[in-house]
């Protein structure tokens, strides 16, 4: 059997998601895998039948690979990326191995090219999607462990009372991403659309959570974290905590938390926050362990396009150093492309194809360019471990280290 015996196409009519439930109900079982893909045909923000791709068996009209391009809006530094997670990714055993993911998944890259996406990202397996061209570039899934008995005793109750979120908090939640967005150069946009879903379509699937509020009437305080019901490993999982959030509500949140993960038979509580969450670093001062952070795998599907798009950020980030009247061109060199960028009194004047000879050079290999551009590590960090990556004069090495800082970056899921 090769490719010719299938048809690659996209979703058509609501008829295709009991057939998209049935595939992935089989490939992940025993996850839930199945309900949670028909759930998001029909119901996430942004959907549309034709971000799913599919290969279907000829012979039987079988689903045989499938996965979804969800779209979301990414924002850096307050500038607006379109943004598309490759998800949903699953192939039926005896269709493995016939090259079906690089035909869809050539499909979904023209898909990035025609609807002028900026991005795109997968939470996916290790050592599997850079033949996609994805690669890490922004860290995903952080482990905090925070033993039981680290946690203070809030038995004897305190200031805060608990809980759980719902549509009329919209607003408030709508308000605590934008203080997120604020303190993160790159984080994920969740409007109302998105809120709304995760608090009642969500819930129905394995990426469920609740989310609390806690709130201190004396003091005006309220804050809110989100626990997902399920997750890796055996503790109870808290996913995002307010970043306003101050010392002592924390220790009220973990005292809380144990108590309900010992309600549900889980051993301890992992906090899977960002190193710069301030819940984390009270709870890492209390004794929490930390432990392994993976990451996202980016693709940015037009170097040139993206450069331009972030062009304000790189001016904004000359302006207080030594390069602020910047006038000239700095290229970077992807080796199998050449982007010039040109200067004029610290304001970029053009964004083009490299022309000719040029003295200031960053070279970054397209595969990392999306790690430093995106703030992961820095030029002098990235060539450490590969030697193809340089600046060609001591200008450029320190215009790399003003242009392409390591920065924070942190994506909230949506759903």
């Amino acid at each position: 059997m090769n490719q010719s015996d299938y048809i690659f196409r996209r979703a058509e009519s609501p008829e295709d998601a009991g057939r998209l439930r049935e595939l992935f109900t089989e490939v992940f079982y025993p996850e839930e895998v199945g309900a949670f893909a028909e759930i998001l045909f029909h119901h996430l923000p942004g959907r549309d039948y034709r971000y799913w791709f599919i290969a279907e068996e000829k012979a039987t009209s079988v689903i045989a690979a499938a996965f979804t391009l969800i779209p979301w809006v990414w924002e850096m530094d307050g500038i607006s990326l379109k943004a598309a997670e490759l998800g949903v990714v699953g192939t039926r055993e005896g269709h493995r191995k016939k090259g079906l993911m690089e035909r869809l998944n050539r499909e979904f890259d023209g898909t990035l090219r025609d609807e002028g996406y900026d991005i795109a990202g997968i939470q996916g397996i290790p050592g599997f999607y850079n033949r996609f061209g994805f690669h890490y570039a922004i860290p995903l899934e952080n482990s905090i462990h925070v033993p039981f008995h680290v946690v203070e005793d809030g038995s004897s109750g305190g200031p805060y009372t608990f809980r759980e979120g719902g549509l009329d908090d919209i607003p408030f939640f709508i308000g605590e991403d934008r203080v997120f967005r604020n303190r993160h150069c790159l984080a994920s946009f969740r409007g109302e659309e998105q809120w709304r879903y995760l608090l009642t379509h969500s819930k129905k699937t394995e990426y469920g959570s609740e989310y609390w509020i806690m709130e201190n009437n004396s003091r005006e305080e309220r804050y809110y974290f989100r626990v997902p019901l399920m997750g890796f490993g055996d503790g109870l999982i808290v996913s995002e905590v307010s970043e306003a959030i101050t010392a002592e509500a924390v220790g009220a949140m973990l005292a809380f938390c144990r108590e309900k993960a010992m309600e549900r038979g889980k051993p301890s509580i992992r906090l899977t926050l960002p190193d710069t969450s301030p819940a984390a670093h009270v709870a890492l001062a209390m004794g929490a362990v930390r432990g392994d952070c993976y990451g996202w795998q980016i693709k940015i599907p037009d170097a040139m396009m993206f450069i331009r798009k972030i062009s304000p950020l790189l001016e904004k980030r000359l302006r207080p150093g030594p390069f602020r009247e910047m006038t000239g061109t700095v290229r970077i060199d992807l080796y199998r492309q050449q982007i010039d960028i040109l200067w004029e009194k610290g304001l970029i004047t053009a964004v083009r194809p490299g022309e000719g000879e040029a003295e200031t050079v960053i070279a970054v290999p397209r595969d990392l360019f999306p790690a430093l551009c995106l703030g992961y590590r820095t030029l002098k960090e990235l060539n450490h471990s590969r030697p193809d990556i340089s600046a060609s004069t001591w200008k450029a090495a320190l215009l790399a280290e003003a242009l392409f800082p390591v920065t924070s970056s942190w994506i909230n899921e949506q759903y």
